[in-house]
């Protein structure tokens, strides 16, 4: 069995359930944008084809109406309206910079709280807080009637989320061993991708189906509840795996000692050129992923109105970025015990040029098709996620992963979460 005991893989399904409904309240903003936008009145207006009109000779496929770029033409024609889109600088705010600014600050300031605090911080506490936060956020999301109070509880799942990758990142890296951490990091890195896809399936069909008369609100309060239920189990079921070699050091050391050892080792491992390297590539994949992310539908609704998103988004993102992160730490796991730790990041720049034509293909070619060329990019390029934090704990010092991990996803985020 080794690292994959019945508590280990306890341990790693509560945090990767987390991470999923972090995700999912993270991105369904990008999902329900424009409903969102009509109903509390932000954003930019277009042109649409009325809902409401009845003539059978006028409908969604045979208008005009967005080529029409004038308000006043819009309203006099009969067959059009002219409403929020859900596109313009109110709705980019709410989407990037209102979320990436606090999570980027709030995860390395509770990072540092963790690690300097080891011995009397439990990460298995903090990360209960913040899955109680951030579905407690998303469920107000649901209540909310304006742009302010949006705003405002976006930044609060920012916070409640940016607990969740470096503090299970380091608990991961003290729950397995090197050869079992790449497929750990992998599994746990399903969050991303089935809370991506959830959002979608959620986000336009839970908001189409109109549960209880509640729009596009209920899909926010149906990702809140489970949430709230795994952070109890946190709280009530879990102990942070915290190593006894951890402990004893912190019972050892004078605060003064402590601190100056703490940053001399935090400086030293962020500032190896290794993952310095890791860091201005994992800048230009993240603005790259964010980009097509935050504006994956509204993307399918300019160009493509008619296709069917919800479901295919689902499925490439579950079955390509699933399975791709997984056989990224898999494989990477079975090179490291037989070439060193260098070898995970050949498999890593490898898959990522196998990407980039993928990814062309997806702009460039219609839907259905459009989707097998996402599910195959998907596929290669989502091994960097795994592989990545997977060399990140490997790197650098034990005492500062958490911290590494938080000050690695600031900076990234710094460039990647507000270019797009």
């Amino acid at each position: 069995m080794g690292d994959w005991t019945l508590k280990n893989s306890y341990y790693l399904t509560l945090m990767t359930s987390a991470y999923i409904i972090g995700e999912i309240a993270h991105f369904l903003i990008n999902t329900t944008g424009r409903e969102v936008a009509r109903d509390v009145h932000f954003g930019d207006k277009s042109c649409f084809f009325n809902e409401t009109y009845n003539d059978p000779s006028e409908n969604k496929s045979n208008n005009n109406c967005s080529e029409i770029k004038e308000q006043k033409e819009c309203s006099g024609t009969e067959y059009c309206s002219w409403e929020y889109s859900g596109l313009g600088i109110e709705y980019q705010i709410l989407a990037g910079p209102a979320f990436v600014a606090v999570f980027s600050v709030s995860g390395v300031l509770i990072s540092v709280l963790s690690d300097k605090l080891k011995a009397s911080v439990s990460r298995v506490l903090l990360v209960g807080i913040g899955t109680a936060v951030f579905s407690t956020a998303c469920l107000l999301m649901g209540f909310a009637d304006s742009y302010w109070q949006l705003v405002l509880l976006r930044m609060l799942i920012a916070a409640g989320e940016s607990v969740c990758r470096p503090m299970c990142g380091a608990m991961i890296a003290d729950l397995f061993s090197p050869k079992s951490r790449g497929v750990a990091n992998g599994v746990f890195s399903w969050g991303v991708y089935v809370g991506f896809g959830m959002a979608f399936v959620l986000g336009i069909n839970g908001t189409n189906a109109d549960i209880a008369g509640y729009g596009w609100r209920a899909p926010y309060i149906i990702a809140a509840v489970p949430g709230l239920v795994i952070a109890t189990l946190f709280f009530l079921t879990l102990n942070d795996p915290k190593p006894d070699s951890i402990q004893t050091l912190q019972r050892s050391t004078s605060p003064t000692a402590d601190s100056r050892t703490y940053f001399q080792k935090l400086v030293k491992s962020f500032t190896n050129p290794a993952l310095l390297l890791l860091l201005v590539a994992a800048m230009a994949r993240h603005t790259a992923g964010l980009t097509w992310a935050y504006n994956t539908r509204l993307f399918f609704q300019n160009y493509h109105p008619h296709f069917d998103l919800g479901y295919w988004i689902l499925l490439a993102s579950v079955v390509g970025g699933s399975f791709g992160v997984f056989a990224g730490g898999f494989f990477s796991d079975r090179l490291v015990s037989k070439l060193g730790l260098h070898s995970r990041l050949w498999l890593l720049a490898a898959c990522t040029i196998a990407a980039a034509p993928l990814a062309a293909g997806v702009l460039y070619f219609d839907p259905p098709g459009a989707m097998g060329f996402l599910i195959g990019y998907y596929l290669f390029a989502e091994t960097w996620f795994a592989v990545l934090f997977t060399v990140i704990v490997e790197i650098v010092e034990p005492e500062v992963r958490a911290t590494c991990i938080a000050l690695f996803l600031f900076c990234m985020n710094q460039v990647g979460g507000n270019l797009p």
